[in-house]
């Protein structure tokens, strides 16, 4: 079910509500195209034949991302890579991570993982956090505006997937104007899996059930985007 504050509180800007990603759109536009030499984490000379998703956790090492008390998003971030990453190999679908560790990789590396690696989808996983109303809650969804066909489409679907789970609540399909988004030259998505500001879903994100369940909602998302035609 779609959560109606979060229509409501459409009228903060992205500034207000998203400061902790803000470094997400800021990184030096040319570093895309001098940065060519690093190769992905666990994806040196990858080049598959069959379905390729880029797994991007966000943060990682000094960039720890938001917090809510003890909560760290970075951790959760990768937590949730991990399972996402193994439900997909269990579907047969080939698997690249932006980082396999707790380190800080640049955004540049991360568009890389993609779009060197024969990818077809990457997908980047944030938490969310918003100060001025600790009651805001719920899965957001983002796409590039400047690539909004297929990217769009597998938005919608991961929002779908979520929003028939009764353990999860979901927003909607959005636009974004983040780097991961913008520099990557597959169709992508950034997925807030929720707000460590709210005290209910922060500790339902620290917690290894409801992470099982959002990577199998996730990726039930993914699965649906493929076999519509990428037009779900």
């Amino acid at each position: 079910m779609v959560c109606g504050c979060l229509y409501i509180y459409d009228k903060f800007t992205k500034h207000d509500r998203f400061t902790k990603h803000d470094k997400y759109t800021n990184e030096a536009d040319a570093m895309i195209y001098t940065e060519d030499h690093i190769t992905p984490v666990a994806a040196a000379e990858y080049n598959v034949s069959e379905f390729c998703v880029v797994i991007d956790a966000g943060h990682g090492g000094s960039d720890e991302g938001t917090a809510g008390g003890e909560v760290v998003e970075k951790d959760i971030n990768f937590s949730v890579a991990m399972k996402l990453k193994a439900v997909l190999e269990d579907n047969k679908i080939q698997v690249v991570l932006t980082r396999s560790s707790d380190e800080n990789i640049s955004l540049t590396r991360r568009t890389l993982a993609a779009n060197k690696s024969s990818a077809d989808f990457f997908i980047s996983l944030h938490c969310n956090y918003y100060e001025e109303d600790v009651q805001i809650a719920g899965l957001e969804c983002y796409y590039s505006s400047r690539e909004a066909g297929e990217s769009r489409a597998y938005a919608k679907s991961i929002i779908h997937a979520v929003s028939i789970s009764d353990d999860i609540r979901a927003g909607d399909a959005k636009t974004g104007d983040y780097y991961v988004l913008r520099y990557t030259r597959v169709p992508a998505v950034l997925v807030d899996m929720g707000f460590l500001s709210n005290d209910s879903e922060r500790q339902k994100l620290s917690g290894d059930d409801y992470q099982e369940i959002l990577s199998q909602k996730i990726a039930e998302g993914i699965f649906n985007g493929i076999k519509g035609g990428k037009n779900p």
